[in-house]
């Protein structure tokens, strides 16, 4: 698609609907600053798309890594910065302003699937760690996130894919490929997101029906609200322990050796020699 239209995905105020997940945020960063420190007491962690910089504050204020913001939109990182009292930059991935081998550890969250150029994209997260250091990939299971949008077409019914924006849809070899090519040893590879599964093979009562009310991403203006006015955004804090027993819980039903749910899970080390 033109630059045009993919901007269309991505409103001027897309980042308020993180306001109501704030604290979910919040807490994933904590929950991965425990697992950081299993793996190395400090560091240098980038997170790639880190829309607010919430997840990251959650990582900084409960381990000893420092850490970098990297966000496309320019509203959100000013933003961001500002609220949770963070160093985040604007840029593009294969932009990223940062001298080579800064990072150990980067975080890249449902990004590569928006990006125009994922091989250039990995070759630069790859350049951005040091040697040893390791990428966590969040990505859509591209058959499976592309299979209700091909399901209704052949129905005569036009819709679009549950998130928007999407521009490529890996399917999980070529996933492994494309981090060989970047310079990365595959570490674990875990399948998970079940349910949105059965949905997506239209296995589960009404399961299309939030892909048929899906319509046309409404453009809007830029928001003049203060930092005070988007902090009221932000929901009553709820009990650490209660997150942390369902995340484990989660945890449970991450799969290696599948691709029958949504979405992967991969953590890859760079490889000393690419």
């Amino acid at each position: 698609p033109r630059p045009e239209e993919i901007a269309r995905c991505y409103p001027a105020a897309y980042f308020r609907g993180f306001f109501r997940q704030y604290w979910k945020d919040y807490y994933k960063g904590r929950a991965l600053a425990l697992q950081l420190s299993d793996w190395r007491p400090g560091g240098r962690l980038l997170d790639v798309g880190c829309a607010l910089g919430t997840m990251l504050a959650g990582a900084r204020d409960h381990s000893g890594w420092s850490v970098q913001g990297l966000e496309f939109s320019a509203e959100a990182a000013g933003l961001g910065s500002a609220l949770n009292k963070l160093d985040i930059v604007s840029s593009s991935v294969a932009g990223a302003p940062f001298p080579d081998g800064s990072f150990d550890y980067i975080n890249v969250n449902n990004v590569l699937e928006h990006e125009s150029d994922p091989v250039a994209a990995l070759k630069r997260v790859s350049e951005l760690l040091t040697a040893g250091g390791r990428v966590e990939l969040t990505v859509p299971n591209g058959p499976v996130d592309l299979l209700p949008t091909v399901t209704l077409y052949r129905r005569g019914r036009t819709v679009k894919t549950r998130h928007d924006g999407h521009l490529f849809y890996f399917p999980r070899r070529t996933l492994e490929r494309l981090l060989d090519t970047a310079g990365f040893r595959v570490v674990s590879l875990k399948n998970f997101h079940f349910k949105q599964g059965f949905k997506s093979r239209g296995w589960l009562p009404n399961a299309y029906r939030s892909f048929l009310r899906s319509g046309a991403v409404p453009y809007r203006e830029k928001e003049e609200l203060s930092l005070e006015d988007y902090k009221k955004l932000i929901p009553p804090r709820p009990d650490w322990r209660v997150y942390y027993a369902r995340y484990g819980l989660r945890r449970l039903f991450y799969a290696g050796g599948t691709d029958f749910g949504c979405d992967f899970k991969i953590i890859a080390e760079k490889k000393a020699f690419p």
